[in-house]
């Protein structure tokens, strides 16, 4: 990018083809982390593994406590959209939008 920058024709025209290459990089890495090697089913904790256990606890304790409670009700407790909005007081569609991120924090926390 930084050698290609002096035949830049238009300079108003830097943000938008900087933000290409920055899609195309991302783009590519993120093909690349799909073909990672998959775990091994040995490697892969039983249902009722204390370790296991204790590491979704730590996740959990990662989140921020909005989307800890409604990540909790949901997946844990079996509450529908309706049930989890009215424990934690808020509209459902807040619920179904915090749970959204909850997934995708605790999804992100979970693989880091």
């Amino acid at each position: 990018m930084f050698r290609a920058l002096r035949g830049l024709r238009e300079p108003e025209a830097l943000y938008g083809w900087v933000r290409a290459i920055a899609v195309r990089e991302a783009v590519r890495v993120a093909r690349r982390a799909a073909r990672a090697v998959p775990a091994e089913l040995a490697d892969v904790p039983e249902r009722g593994d204390p370790q296991l256990a204790a590491d979704i606890g730590d996740v959990l304790a990662r989140l921020s406590p909005g989307h800890r409670a409604v990540l909790v009700l949901r997946d844990v407790e079996g509450l529908d959209e309706e049930a989890a909005a009215a424990v934690l007081g808020v509209p459902a569609g807040t619920a179904k939008s915090r749970l959204h991120r909850a997934r995708s924090s605790f999804r992100k926390a979970w693989f880091s």
